[in-house]
């Protein structure tokens, strides 16, 4: 037997239909589906945020963790013989909790490189300025605080330049000669002023972008593709992602070496 279909008939007066039975319902429902897509904008936007505008300095730097260790170490190869060039290597945003590891590798492995120091950092930790110095390295100027330098006036640009200068060598370095703009940015005042105190205003060849977080094997993978004869390579000792520049530093050394290259100062 089967059951007789039910049709829909007029709706008796009085009774509201289905869509008019709850209002309030209704409108609780879209108070929510609004509430709950305003939170996820909320937790999405910083992410877009540091996807299309990452901040290429700065995060909490306090709390370093040990990455050098015995294994990492132990097989360094300290041969350095320039066949097809030289390639250098540089540190920007220190000195900073990283830097002591940093220095570490580079001595296991006779490497000279050139670290372009914050004044405020040099400032604050002027022993390890003094232990840059002492491994053979340099220590540049890399501005006062990191601002983009064109946004400034030209008084500005002096102190950012001549206050790094003075805490560099307050802590014991030589005076700077080269200058690296925080982000490569610069313009007429900003060089005008660093020639006027003695400084080479210098950038980079290849960028790791190593501050992102990219994986030791991406970092050093970045160096070994892009490095030809007179190669300066960015990386940073001064962020909170220091890390894994670390991690990658003995297998771009070896791997540079492997292809020819020598580690060597950027002096020119």
């Amino acid at each position: 037997m089967t059951r007789k279909k039910r049709t829909a008939g007029p709706t008796r007066p009085g009774r509201p239909t289905r869509r008019e039975r709850h209002p309030r319902r209704q409108l609780r429902r879209h108070l929510l589906e609004l509430g709950f897509g305003a939170l996820a904008l909320a937790a999405i936007t910083p992410l877009a945020q540091d996807a299309l505008f990452p901040q290429p300095s700065g995060g909490d730097t306090a709390r370093a963790k040990t990455v050098v260790s015995r294994a990492m170490l132990q097989n360094a190869d300290t041969s350095n013989v320039c066949r097809r060039g030289r390639v250098a290597l540089t540190f920007d945003d220190g000195p900073d909790v990283y830097t002591p590891q940093i220095l570490e590798v580079l001595r296991a492995y006779n490497v000279r490189a050139t670290f372009f120091m914050m004044g405020e950092k040099a400032t604050a930790h002027p022993d390890l300025v003094r232990a840059v110095v002492a491994g053979g390295h340099l220590a540049q100027n890399h501005s006062w605080d990191h601002p983009h330098m064109t946004d400034l006036d030209t008084a500005a640009v002096r102190r950012q330049l001549a206050d790094t200068n003075a805490a560099i060598t307050r802590a014991g370095a030589p005076r700077p000669t080269q200058f690296r703009p925080p982000f490569g940015d610069t313009d007429g005042i900003v060089d005008g002023q660093a020639r006027a105190l003695g400084l080479r205003v210098v950038r980079w060849s290849v960028d790791t972008t190593d501050w992102r977080g990219r994986r030791p094997a991406d970092i050093a993978a970045t160096v070994l593709d892009q490095a030809v004869p007179g190669s300066v390579v960015l990386m940073h000792d001064g962020v909170a992602n220091s890390a894994t520049t670390i991690e990658a530093l003995p297998t771009i050394i070896s791997g540079l070496r492997a292809r020819g290259f020598c580690t060597a100062l950027d002096t020119g």
